[in-house]
């Protein structure tokens, strides 16, 4: 079986991926300090306390993970480079 990997665009794909997840990453600050300040702590009504509820759910656990979860493409991808140039050179 041949494997091919292009070293120069698995390395901008990564890095791609680094830019990406800060950009999510910024987004999601912005928009969880307009949810804090638009719905402030003290407004009791069902309808603000189930999405301020859900939010934090998402954005304590469900973004972290898939912002972790896209960081570890961008490591496998460098690391299959290096491995990918380390074999190459035996």
């Amino acid at each position: 079986m041949n494997l091919t990997i292009n070293p120069g665009a698995a390395t901008e794909d990564a890095a791609q991926i680094d830019s990406i997840v800060q950009s999510i990453e910024q987004s999601m600050e912005v928009l969880d300090a307009a949810i804090k300040r638009n719905i402030p702590d003290g407004i009791e009504t069902t309808w603000s306390d189930e999405v301020k509820g859900n939010w934090e759910t998402y954005y304590s656990s469900d973004v972290p993970q898939a912002m972790q979860d896209m960081k570890q493409s961008a490591t496998n991808l460098r690391m299959a480079v290096e491995a990918a140039l380390k074999y190459s050179g035996q």
